[in-house]
């Protein structure tokens, strides 16, 4: 009988556990499909700067991993690799600006449960466009949606203007 729910109570923690994991915030749902990721993501950066990031932290899995490529001083390429954590913080830092980010086009590879989206975006700070760039997003199905593993950003510069092509078209 002990024995039996011994069993029992580590078999419910290694479940609650899991559900856990996998259970984003109740207010911030998931996207059924790789196509609404990105409409997902830009809603999770957009707004307040210093807002609460649950829904960025219900949209990406908690082994996320988010690496910024650029260009050093030296004009070498190099990257940041950051925590969504770290992003997090480094975020907070611009107070009360207000945020938009916006997926200008994207397009997607879908292979059973996983995905890759490779979109241009343009984010802007206060109004003011402030970066534009490509996103590289990973993105794997679990239970209840489609969560973010990684995403590569590499922001425009004089060197690496955005091609035509990742551009939406004008009308």
């Amino acid at each position: 009988m002990l024995r039996t729910l011994f069993s029992a109570t580590i078999l419910a923690g290694v479940l609650a556990g899991s559900a856990m994991v996998q259970a984003p915030d109740a207010g911030c749902a998931l996207p059924s499909e790789p196509q609404g990721i990105p409409a997902a993501l830009d809603a999770a950066i957009s707004g307040s700067a210093d807002k609460d990031r649950a829904c960025m932290k219900a949209l990406l899995i908690p082994e996320a991993r988010m690496m910024f490529a650029s260009l050093g001083a030296d004009g070498a390429p190099t990257y940041t690799l950051q925590t969504l954590d770290d992003w997090i913080a480094r975020v907070k830092t611009r107070g009360h600006a207000i945020l938009e980010e916006k997926q200008l086009k994207f397009h997607i590879e879908r292979y059973g449960n996983i995905a890759h989206l490779w979109s241009s975006y343009a984010l802007h700070s206060d109004g003011k466009q402030a970066a534009r760039g490509i996103n590289s997003i990973q993105a794997i199905k679990v239970t209840g949606g489609w969560r973010v593993t990684s995403i590569m950003v590499q922001a425009e510069s004089a060197t690496t203007p955005l091609p035509k092509e990742y551009l939406p078209q004008e009308r």
